[in-house]
């Protein structure tokens, strides 16, 4: 009975495992089912509560405390409400980690690193689309771990002997800097995209990771992440010939733009470069994440063509470019009425309050002709690129076209997206922002979500 809350010791019994009883944990004795004669084993106590039908289990004292749901759907311990909110306290983060642990959580590594999936130990939940949990946890003093991605906020919390609680919403809103013990953010670097490109910064600064101007544009100083190829920064290259630097970032962004404006260098020139390449190539096996917009296309379609064929000749750098401007309706950008492919992302939208199945995605200036499809699986082959949004192509509006996608390179991944992460109209705003910029923050979160190792 859902409504039924109650609290569930496993007691010290000497009886096997096998027989579907609870092992002993707590003060042991003899002939216990692991042999031990001391305390509560914290992995035994897991074991046994996931045999018995429980999500989670963990040592308070010296008893096993089972947590989570019972097989007839009560829900043991301390009832644990909340909402996970985004950085900036904005809208609420769907599928984030919430983790009562007893133990401090390992450090997130300060750079690309290979990140697999891992169940937590104890209890925890995933958020359901509006960031919202409900979870039992046995009462005692836990790190309180909050994480989507590499955002993470941990604070010590102790869960009460009754419920039901309402966890305040400063414990469970995502970080937007690290100036607080506990706090975690994804390292970033930006490179720069010219007055009328793509202005992720806008995004970025709407979630409090910086400041932008009446314009829209960054106020220089106030970013939580590393800006180049813009003065007084460093240049692209100075990022793109340097293996070691980019290893420094979790997150590369690099938003549409094509040469001039304020730009140091030419964005797309140093992508000519075989040892750019395969700096790009490497980074990504490190686990490294890329995230590129519109006509920054080249930085993955030069390193690995396998994944999207672009429009325009795949081999020449900046072909799609000219692809485009070749047809009147497409040389302008064009907006393609689209929709939510991806159930997780679309479920987010909802709840969010737009309609995910009626998104307008405005500023689109180059179209994916192809891409890679795996028939036949076979170890070793790269694994398909997932699509999350589509819509209408603007000279065929019959046909629909994948318009964001990412796809895995070993441990790491790209995301690209045919349309701006920043639009620019008058559309149906929340909190500040339109369809598709939500979109494109939902998925700088996903894009550092673990992911299960590619053969």
């Amino acid at each position: 009975m859902r409504h039924r809350m109650h609290q569930r010791f496993v007691l010290a019994l000497s009886l096997a495992l096998a027989a579907g009883l609870v092992t002993t944990c707590g003060p042991a004795q003899p002939n216990n089912q692991d042999s031990s004669t001391g305390p509560c084993d914290p992995a035994t106590c897991l074991a046994t509560c996931q045999v018995q039908g429980y999500p989670g289990g963990s040592c308070v004292g010296d008893a096993c405390h089972c947590t989570g749901q019972d097989p007839d759907g009560g829900v043991l311990g301390t009832t644990i409400t909340g909402k996970v909110w985004s950085p900036g306290q904005l809208v609420g983060i769907s599928s984030a980690l919430v983790h009562f642990s007893t133990s401090a959580p390992p450090a997130i590594p300060d750079g690309a690193y290979p990140e697999t999936c891992n169940t937590p130990t104890g209890a925890h939940v995933l958020t359901n689309p509006d960031g919202t949990f409900t979870i039992g946890v046995a009462p005692g003093t836990y790190h309180l771990v909050v994480q989507k991605g590499q955002f993470r906020r941990v604070r010590q919390y102790i869960v009460p002997e009754t419920g039901p609680v309402q966890l305040d919403a400063q414990l469970t809103t995502l970080p937007n800097n690290m100036n607080q013990s506990g706090d975690t953010i994804p390292n970033m670097a930006m490179v720069w995209a010219m007055s009328n490109g793509d202005k992720i910064e806008k995004a970025l600064a709407t979630l409090g990771m910086a400041q932008v101007d009446s314009w829209g544009d960054l106020q220089m100083g106030t970013e939580e992440f590393d800006v180049y190829n813009v003065s007084p920064y460093e240049s692209n290259t100075a990022l793109l010939n340097n293996l070691s630097r980019m290893l420094e970032y979790h997150i590369l962004f690099f938003p549409c733009t094509i040469d001039g404006g304020d730009q140091i260098n030419d964005p797309t020139g140093p992508l000519a470069e075989p040892a750019v390449l395969e700096n790009i190539r490497a980074y990504l096996a490190a686990g490294g994440k890329i995230y590129s917009t519109d006509m920054m296309y080249d930085v993955f379609e030069q390193a690995l063509p396998e994944y999207l064929d672009m429009c325009g000749d795949d081999a020449t750098i900046n072909a799609a470019d000219s692809e485009a401007w070749a047809h009147l309706e497409t040389a302008s950008g064009w907006t393609s009425h689209g929709r939510a492919v991806d159930t997780n992302l679309a479920a987010w939208l909802d709840a969010v309050g737009f309609d995910s199945q009626d998104i307008d995605l405005e500023e689109n200036f180059v179209w994916i002709d192809d891409m890679y499809t795996e028939y036949e699986p076979i170890a070793g082959d790269p694994e398909p690129p997932h699509i999350w949004v589509e819509g209408d192509f603007i000279l065929d509006p019959s046909q629909i076209m994948p318009l964001t996608v990412t796809f895995p390179y070993g441990p790491g991944k790209v995301l690209f997206s045919t349309y701006h992460t920043v639009g620019n109209s008058s559309q149906q705003q929340i909190q500040g922002l339109i369809a598709q910029e939500w979109i494109l923050v939902y998925l700088i979160m996903e894009i550092g979500v673990c992911s299960t190792p590619v053969l």
